[in-house]
């Protein structure tokens, strides 16, 4: 059966505490594995007081966020309210920054995860890149609200892979009915209520409200409350080997692509970093040695980067 929890059934349980960094920053547990047990969902909000940093960090797990108060950035990509963002396991990002308002967001995993594991320590970055058979990657991307049927669904175009990763916005007026895409081909689902409610056995789930679907337990049944529903669906890829990127090394003159050995971004000679002042056409050389990768803060003293191909 899956597991749901809303804020107002669980809000009692808020702690806080006072992070290295400084300020306050508060946890809510939505979702917590019990003490031993690794396959269970962890699902929590986390607070923090305006302009709290989270430093570049990485996890063991893949993990969806979700912004549902205030705003910030995370790297260098801003942050809005429902804004998803997904890291795949051992992919550094960050800092995540609040804003003058602070931010709140939802972490959500499939299973258990030993916790934040961050760059500036030489230790956890040794190990980040010692582990066999990475592939980083991440990406933000917006829900899709819009529409006017009973029933309005909208997969995010960005967070996808071939392993079963997906994310989808629904919106169903009320008394609408739908049963969210099958999580048989996933490893497991979060369905996220951000706005109205739906009704579950019998009870109102309002706002926010998280559910977790297992893949053997095949859909959640979403049926709207009186004011409607707006809801996000999150499908975790299922956990497959993935196959490793070994960078090619490239002498030509062409225009070259470089990645981020840590989190896999990608810079394109060609293209450059206009919304960062690096025009298009500037070699990794002539990249200002002032500049940190959008994704994971990291500077070019910092780390290595790779040629991966050419500009096509």
């Amino acid at each position: 059966m899956p597991l749901i929890a809303q804020y107002e059934d669980v809000k009692a349980g808020k702690q806080s505490r006072n992070p290295p960094s400084g300020g306050t920053a508060w946890r809510t547990d939505f979702m917590r594995p019990p003490e031993g047990v690794k396959d269970h969902p962890m699902a929590f909000l986390a607070e923090g007081t305006p302009h709290r940093v989270i430093a570049p960090h990485f996890h063991e797990v893949d993990q969806f966020q979700v912004i549902v108060k205030g705003g910030g950035v995370i790297g260098h990509h801003p942050l809005s309210i429902n804004a998803v963002h997904f890291s795949r396991a051992h992919t550094p990002y960050g800092p995540l920054t609040g804003a003058e308002f602070g931010v709140g967001f939802l972490t959500l995993r499939a299973r258990w995860d030993p916790g934040a594991q961050y760059l500036a320590d030489p230790d956890s970055k040794q190990k980040l890149l010692d582990v066999e058979g990475r592939k980083p990657w991440q990406a933000t991307e917006s829900p899709d609200f819009s529409g006017e049927a009973e029933v309005n669904i909208h997969a995010f175009r960005q967070i996808k892979d071939e392993r079963g990763l997906a994310a989808y916005s629904v919106k169903l007026k009320p008394g609408a009915t739908m049963a969210t895409p099958d999580a048989a081909q996933t490893n497991g689902q979060y369905l996220i209520v951000v706005g109205g409610s739906l009704t579950y056995q019998g009870k109102e789930y309002h706002a926010i409200s998280i559910a977790f679907t297992k893949p053997h337990e095949g859909s959640f049944p979403i049926v709207a409350g009186p004011e409607g529903v707006e809801a996000l669906v999150l499908h975790f890829p299922r956990l497959e080997s993935a196959t490793k990127v070994v960078p090619q090394a490239n002498d030509s003159k062409a225009y070259r692509v470089w990645q981020c050995l840590l989190c896999a971004f990608v810079y394109d000679e060609k293209a450059g970093l206009p919304d960062e002042g690096i025009a298009p056409g500037t070699r990794w050389e002539d990249v200002p040695d002032t500049w940190s990768c959008p994704d994971c803060a990291a500077g070019k003293a910092d780390f290595d980067m790779v040629v991966v191909g050419q500009s096509v």
